[in-house]
């Protein structure tokens, strides 16, 4: 891919950052990922995606460094990969926490002062569910685990 920070017509400052994406927010390993390219500078593996927009040019798929100096912001790009990073570190540990067992037999943990409860689901033999806070997802899902990993990313969507 060629470097655009040498191609004429394309601008170098007032890009906004829309959005940023972890490539390996499923978990993944390092191994088993397909990293991203950066579009302005050509850098082959990139982890989080910033996406960036101008009103004179088409949206780029580029790296931090690249985004610091597109938005001439050297502060937030940083800070975004730091809190998906840390996202990604606690959904790593999330199914090796201490889950307790309710009288049910459901399994539960408190967290950041919220309830948060895996269970068989009601109506779906051998599908599970869960629910924060008493609010329970319409959702079912092949296995407990697969509950507890959709309950994260609820759950910290929520407390984001």
């Amino acid at each position: 891919m060629s470097n655009l920070w040498d191609q004429p017509g394309v601008p170098h400052k007032g890009w906004r950052c829309i959005d940023v994406i972890d490539i390996r927010a499923d978990g993944s390993s390092a191994d088993e990922t397909d990293y991203a390219t950066c579009q302005m500078c050509g850098n082959e593996r990139i982890r989080y995606v910033h996406i960036m927009e101008h009103d004179e040019f088409d949206r780029l798929e580029v790296g931090c460094i690249c985004a610091e100096k597109m938005s001439g912001d050297y502060v937030n790009p940083r800070q975004t990969e730091a809190v998906l990073r840390n996202r990604a570190g606690r959904k790593a540990k999330w199914l090796k926490r201490k889950w307790r067992r309710s009288a049910k037999g459901n399994a539960f943990i408190n967290a950041e002062g919220h309830n948060l409860v895996v269970f068989p689901a009601k109506f779906k033999p051998g599908r599970w569910s869960f629910g924060i806070d008493g609010d329970f997802s319409r959702q079912t899902f092949a296995s407990e685990d697969a509950a507890k990993l959709a309950m994260f990313d609820r759950f910290w969507t929520l407390e984001e």
